[in-house]
């Protein structure tokens, strides 16, 4: 790729070990990115790390686990110093759940938040500092369905929403100081997590997620499609945006 709008810039990119993130912390080493690979996955970080060394990228591999709020201010604390800069944070650490809504109980609530919203949160706040010196960015995956919602995932639904409304909050809060931040939607896409979760006794395949409509793409988007856009928007080329949800669903749901 002869593009390197990275050059010089660092990026921290959480739930790197896999998916969406794994093609992001590629994408951006291509680019010319410093990465900073967290995820709780300490065997898929180190195969990441030894594949940008070798394509002569700089990784730094961090274990680090989205449920511990605690360790996530530690773990974006630490990335901040590791390459004496930060430019992007790229907050895509998260877990999917499926269950009938009356089935969900107030340990699950919890603990998709800790994973998917709380722990973005507690990176966001402790980068803040480093990136208002770069007038850096965060983007954030969130999906479609915090958007339109998804049958049998109220909880990971809202949760995505949640993250959606974070990133419009901040990126009015913080506009004065440079920093920008955007949140990313999925529709469905080819990863593990994904095809890992089982259909439920019960369900109705009818109010099941829309299938893409793009001609040529009606099977899902692949993990590299979605690290493309949050290329874009972590780079200078999106300058002017901030605040946006950008969604990436090959038509999914329009219409």
């Amino acid at each position: 790729m002869s593009v390197k709008r990275f050059d010089g810039k660092v990026a921290l990119i959480t739930g790197a070990a896999s998916g969406i993130g794994r093609a992001t912390a590629l994408r951006l080493a291509e680019e010319g990115a410093s990465v900073i690979l967290a995820d709780v996955n300490e065997e898929g970080l180190k195969q990441l790390g030894q594949q940008i060394e070798a394509g002569g990228g700089r990784s730094h591999i961090r274990l680090y686990d989205a449920a511990d709020g605690d360790g996530s201010a530690a773990m974006a604390d630490e990335a901040a110093k590791v390459f004496g800069r930060l430019d992007a944070v790229i907050c895509n650490a998260g877990i999917y759940r499926r269950a009938h809504f009356t089935d969900i109980s107030a340990a699950d609530w919890s603990f998709l938040y800790s994973v998917n919203l709380f722990s973005a949160v507690r990176i966001i706040q402790a980068t803040i500092p480093a990136l208002a010196e770069t007038r850096g960015n965060v983007v954030a995956t969130a999906s479609t369905a915090g958007i339109h919602g998804i049958a049998y995932a109220a909880h990971y639904a809202s949760v995505k929403a949640a993250i959606i409304a974070l990133m419009k909050s901040l990126a009015v809060e913080y506009s004065g100081k440079g920093i920008r931040f955007n949140a990313i939607c999925p529709g469905k896409v080819n990863t593990g997590m994904g095809a890992a979760v089982a259909a439920l006794e019960g369900q109705d395949p009818a109010l099941i997620v829309r299938q893409p409509r793009l001609a040529g793409r009606t099977d899902g988007g692949a993990p590299e499609d979605l690290a493309a856009a949050i290329a874009y928007l972590a780079s200078d080329d999106a300058r002017y945006v901030s605040g946006s949800a950008l969604v990436v669903d090959g038509a999914q749901n329009i219409g």
